[in-house]
């Protein structure tokens, strides 16, 4: 067997990461990781409706649905019809959940990069370059398959 597998390396990194992330979250601020995920994917985007953003998070509607309340009762999310479908709902951060998106992203973005400050052996732009790439080809190739 091969023991050069970097799809096992990625996803191993990606736990790592991920649950490094929570605890950091959980600790400064209250918050989970998968909470915090919610939160930069909306800010992501403009006004999604719920299955948009559960598309986005790779999540049921039904999920999204059942989160909002906590988001709405800790005042980070605004939840409002849209304009001409009284059907659709329309999901918005307030300026408070705006502002925990940007701290804990930003936070977490330091903490990532401290434990590499005193290392020449990894370049970390140029790290996230190839790593942009090798998604684009991903999707690029997923495409082209979902084409055929």
């Amino acid at each position: 067997m091969n023991s050069s597998r970097i799809t096992f390396t990625l996803n191993e990194l990606v736990y790592v990461l991920n649950s490094a992330a929570d605890r950091h979250l959980r600790a400064n601020f209250d918050l989970t990781y998968s909470q915090f995920l919610f939160l930069v994917t909306l800010m992501s985007q403009n006004k999604p409706t719920p299955s948009f953003l559960a598309e986005c998070l790779g999540v049921s509607r039904a999920a999204v649905s059942q989160r909002l309340p906590w988001f709405q009762d800790r005042e980070l999310v605004t939840v409002s019809r849209v304009s001409g479908n009284e059907k659709n709902l329309s999901l918005e951060l307030t300026r408070k959940g705006e502002a925990l998106a940007t701290q804990s992203a930003d936070f977490l973005e330091k903490e990532f990069r401290v434990l590499f400050q005193n290392t020449d052996s990894v370049d970390l732009d140029d790290l996230d370059k190839t790593l942009r790439r090798v998604k684009q080809l991903l999707f690029r190739n997923r495409e082209l398959r979902n084409a055929a």
